[in-house]
């Protein structure tokens, strides 16, 4: 099996990295996420069978000149509580990869940040949301 593109590698390392930092569970391979569990999804579409999750999509790549890219990802999180809880909650995902270096150590990522961010307010279902997308500065061949 071929390896993954490089903006799906870099999905499941900031999937791990969430995990790592207490911020959901990833589960690469197995059973789905359970209703108590707070879900690391990559690249699918937002489940309606649990309240709270975080879903990674990569973002297409842009190149940044003959020797680096600029990758591109939207974390979406949503989780049954209020304002306060998703306001928490990006926040917390904010101050790890906003101006990280080297964060996640792949690709040759040498600075991350934060481009932008918007809230939602609840559902129906009493469920908040978040928008946050991130840029990763990265090296091509890695």
């Amino acid at each position: 099996m071929p390896d993954p593109a490089p903006e799906t590698r870099l999905a499941r390392a900031l999937a791990q990295l969430l995990a790592d930092n207490d911020l959901g569970d990833y589960r690469p391979a197995g059973p789905d996420y359970t209703a108590a569990e707070h879900g690391i999804l990559i690249d699918r579409p937002m489940p309606t069978t649990f309240d709270n999750c975080t879903l990674i999509t990569p973002q297409t790549p842009i190149a940044d000149g003959r020797a680096n890219i600029l990758y591109r990802v939207q974390l979406f999180t949503r989780v049954k509580g209020t304002v306060t809880d998703i306001r928490a909650h990006a926040h917390a995902i904010f101050a790890l990869l906003d101006h990280a270096e080297r964060t996640p150590p792949i690709l040759g990522i040498s600075w991350t940040e934060e481009y932008s961010r918007m809230h939602f307010d609840a559902d129906t279902q009493k469920r908040v949301a978040v928008a946050q997308n991130f840029s990763f500065r990265g090296r091509r061949g890695h």
